[in-house]
């Protein structure tokens, strides 16, 4: 699931996305290798999740947004960071050019479908 604001909320959605509870308990067990929660420089902020439980990231350096790398925690704690964006990086998975270490065989399905916020399944 990728994170998206609704419009008018875009404060509230950053704010949230901002302040990951799990991120900061692993990273005081020290479960998150080098890698440390925002505001931290260079710290991490969530974009999306997976129904398993990974969870993909924002390393926020450089100061450059749109060069803010993709870091992926997997379920199973493997970490991997990958130098391009979110959108880059989902075009590379689900075109099977990014290969995710730690994720499930099967994913992406060989047929995956993008829904949108109206053809979620609650």
């Amino acid at each position: 699931m990728v994170s998206v604001p609704t419009p008018g909320n875009e404060a509230l959605w950053g704010s949230a996305c901002r302040e990951d509870e799990i991120l900061q308990d692993l990273y005081e067990m020290g479960d998150t290798e080098d890698y440390v929660p925002f505001p931290q420089p260079g710290g991490l902020i969530s974009w999306a999740a997976s129904n398993s439980g990974d969870s993909f990231y924002w390393r926020t350096s450089p100061a450059d947004p749109d060069a803010w790398p993709v870091v992926v925690r997997g379920d199973n704690g493997d970490w991997s960071e990958f130098p391009v964006g979110a959108v880059a990086f989902l075009a590379g998975v689900y075109g099977r050019t990014i290969d995710v270490p730690g994720m499930p065989k099967n994913w992406p399905s060989d047929h995956p479908e993008v829904l949108g916020l109206d053809d979620r399944i609650d």
